[in-house]
């Protein structure tokens, strides 16, 4: 549906608004739902199942397969045709994959040798009611499997199978208590509380050696009898009132006190000003002691002590920003590091895939729990070890100046960069560094593991801005207890391996017996042999719900809205509503605009499904998992990506895995740059070559196939090579007023390699700032 079918859909529903009143939820002009009233919702079944339609029926195991149609032969013209077959390039062979081309001519030949009459209705008509009948099947089963094995539906709670499987953790497996819920601004600042407030309060705080609790330091208290105050000193059971005077009618300020306010008759100077001493009454009337200050006091105090003035304006708290636990979320780190190479003649060239990295990361990985305690300056977080710390923290660090394998992200050139000198990297310096300390220093945020993984390989920490540590929870394999997520992946793994059948070298009841107990000892998961028999469907679920769990909890809690406007009144509500902030409109035609709009920060309310701490753990520890091969590999790595490594092997030389399947080797390897590579590989078993090829964003189906291709790839890098283009000729496509369009496309095939820096006459690299 987020392709273009949804476009047809709701074009058809715009016709009748009143009747259907629909509710789109979209990402950019992909529909990701159309609700209708709350009785009909549209959605995408690859939402759910990432995969081709004509995977389907093997995948749940029912009959059927998805056919062939000359989708080029469908005219005005030959609309009512009958004859003989359509020539095989109606059929747009040359885009298909290189495999379904071999079916497809094979079937094709069978066709016309049998004298088939083509029949343009009829097998249009049978075409797709097969792709539906197959879709149809498909979800009946899928949702019938997912709802009776979880207790939740996934059509109608969610909209991806992200969102299906965070409801299915937090209805089955999440622990009292364990998990909480950022504010939308963090847990300093987060209130809107002046800056001039807050150094108030510390002032108050240095002069009189207490500790006030204020949105500076943590959040703005609450007291028990539901007043929200600015601070408050548990110990003295003092409240700290700051009337700024604006908002709280000075009057010395603020002489007139009748005048209307924002045009509101019923809001005056000196109504702000009788709500304050009320508020203050009642304050001490609950038996706190209470101290006030007025905003111009204080500015007038401050102006006149240079002191208080100094402290306040350096103070940690003042000074920086606070921590984003967004700025610790970083995703898998991806780049190639040589980017050609070809085997010596007692050489290997192996390829490591880390098998189910984030399920392992999810089961075996550290996690935080609960609300962390906050710690702001170094002055602070000094007393704090950095040897045993848990949580996030904010810092500056100075890494080292000759780390082939750099340890620390940060982003750069709207990118994912592992740099040794912040100037090289911004500069892209291809040079040797000669940057001073100050120059190549930067400040970032990073979970706790991940910067003692960099102080051991040589970083220093500078300056600490801010911590928030946490308790943490994690898995204890002697114990087989523990861990945040652990019940959730072994549910899932019990049942991914359960349905996977048993391994062929289970002939007996001796062997079945020894592979449930190995299983047990390794996993800590009792498999039920009664259970395990092959079943594609459950197996396919179960492995969904492994790889789809944990980035429900990275979602952006202001994503943009979209809402259907055909009444002019309800466009001017909105866009004059102080809570909403509108970003685009869209013409639909002349009745009918889609206004696309969000919440300024001020008004973003916490999710129940989002904690992007535990995603920042996620993403960290699966680093960690991949740098412990990067760092035992060194120079030998050619290329990485989040979850796998292809590296070098000369005899007597570590590595963790055999050969790129059995009977094979890699014998020549290429790279443009990151998600852009090729390798040949030699197949002993047939004694001929074979080549892999991966670009991010061209499909490689045969026509494309022709033009990128491994020897392309080769020529481009050794030889300096001119782009080449690959040309789509009709490509299905909507644009932002949701009209179908097909028309052809043209993307450009280079090598584009920047996040690392080239040797001269080489095809090695360093990081940005090496020497």
């Amino acid at each position: 549906m987020k392709g273009y079918d949804g476009a047809f859909v709701l074009r058809e529903l715009l016709k009748n608004k009143n009747a259907w009143n629909p509710k789109i939820i979209s990402t950019g002009t992909k529909l990701m739902s159309i609700n209708c009233d709350g009785n009909i919702k549209f959605i995408d079944s690859i939402n759910y199942m990432p995969m081709p339609l004509s995977k389907l029926p093997k995948t749940f195991n029912f009959p059927g397969s998805k056919g062939y149609f000359p989708h080029c032969f469908n005219t005005l013209a030959n609309q009512n045709y009958i004859g003989p077959m359509p020539a095989a390039h109606y059929y747009g062979y040359d885009e298909m994959p290189v495999l379904t081309r071999k079916e497809f001519l094979k079937w094709y030949d069978e066709q016309v040798k049998s004298d088939v009459v083509f029949n343009f209705q009829t097998e249009i008509i049978k075409y797709c009611i097969d792709d539906v009948s197959i879709l149809r099947k498909a979800c009946i089963e899928f949702w019938s499997r997912f709802t009776t094995s979880n207790s939740v539906d996934p059509f109608r709670e969610s909209c991806t199978i992200a969102g299906a499987c965070n409801a299915v953790f937090r209805r089955k497996f999440l622990q009292k208590d364990s998990i909480g819920l950022i504010p939308p601004n963090g847990y300093r600042m987060a209130d809107k509380q002046s800056t001039i407030a807050i150094k108030w309060l510390l002032w108050l705080e240095h002069t009189l050696n207490i500790k006030i609790q204020h949105s500076g330091n943590s959040r703005e208290v609450r007291l028990k009898e539901g007043i929200l105050v600015d601070g408050f000193c548990v110990n003295t059971n003092t409240v700290y009132q700051f009337h700024g005077c604006y908002f709280h009618g000075c009057e010395i300020c603020f002489p007139d006190q009748t005048a209307e306010l924002s045009g509101n008759k019923h809001d005056a100077m000196f109504v702000r000003r009788e709500k304050t001493t009320a508020t203050s009454f009642r304050i001490r009337s609950f038996g706190y002691n209470l101290v006030e200050m007025k905003e111009c006091e204080f500015r007038n105090f401050i102006k006149a002590n240079v002191q208080a003035q100094e402290f306040t304006s350096n103070h940690a708290i003042i000074q920086n920003q606070p921590l984003n636990p967004r700025d610790s979320f970083f995703g898998g780190r991806t780049n190639a590091v040589k980017l050609y190479h070809k085997a010596e003649e007692d050489e290997v060239i192996r390829y490591l895939d880390v098998c189910s990295l984030y399920p392992f990361v999810n089961k075996y990985g550290k996690y935080p729990v609960g609300h962390p305690k906050i710690h702001v300056g170094n002055d602070v977080c000094k007393f704090l070890s950095l040897d045993s710390v848990e949580g996030i923290i904010k810092c500056t660090i100075l890494p080292p100046s000759n780390l082939y394998h750099p340890v620390l992200p940060c982003r750069m050139h709207g990118k994912l960069m592992f740099i040794l000198c912040r100037m090289c990297g911004e500069t892209m310096s291809y040079n040797d560094c000669r940057h001073s300390d100050d120059e190549r220093k930067f400040t970032g945020t990073y979970v706790a593991d991940e910067l003692r993984e960099a102080l051991s390989q040589g970083y220093k920490v500078l300056d600490i801005l801010e911590i928030w540590e946490y308790e943490i929870a994690q898995y204890s394999k002697e114990n087989r207890s523990g861990g945040l997520f652990t019940s959730y992946v072994n549910n899932f793994l019990k049942l991914k391996q359960e349905c996977s059948g048993w391994p062929s070298w289970c002939v007996d009841d001796e062997t079945k017996d020894r592979y449930v107990t190995e299983y047990l000892e390794r996993e800590g998961i009792a498999l039920d042999k009664s259970n395990i028999s092959v079943n594609p469907g459950m197996r396919y679920i179960a492995k969904l719900c492994l790889n789809s769990f944990w980035g429900k909890f990275a979602q952006r809690e202001n994503l943009m809205q979209s809402s259907i406007i055909q009444d002019p009144y309800d466009l001017f509500k909105i866009l004059t509503d102080p809570s909403v902030e509108a970003h685009a409109l869209t013409a639909i035609d002349d009745d009918t605009i889609i206004l696309n709009w969000d919440r300024p920060d001020e008004g973003i309310v916490s999710l129940k499904t989002v904690n992007v701490a535990l995603a920042t753990y996620t993403t960290a520890n699966a680093r960690l998992e991949l740098y412990k091969y990067l760092k035992q590999l060194d120079r030998r790595v050619l290329y990485f990506d989040t979850d796998s490594i292809i590296f070098t092997q000369k005899p007597g030389e570590w590595a963790p895995i055999e050969c790129y399947g059995p009977g094979s080797k890699i014998v020549e390897f290429v790279s443009g740059g990151p998600k852009n590579y090729a390798f040949k590989v030699f197949s002993t078993k047939s004694n001929h070559y074979e080549y892999i090829c991966k670009v991010k964003g061209i499909t490689l189906n045969f026509k494309n196939s022709l033009v990128v291709n491994f020897e392309t790839l080769k020529s481009m890098v050794l030889n300096d090579a001119v782009a080449t283009y690959v040309q789509t000729d009709r490509r299905i496509c909507r644009n932002s007023t949701y009209d179908v369009l097909s028309r052809p496309e043209k993307k450009v095939f280079r090598v584009n390699y920047t996040k690392r820096r080239r040797l001269e006459d080489s095809m090695d690299t360093l990081p940005y700032g090496y020497r």
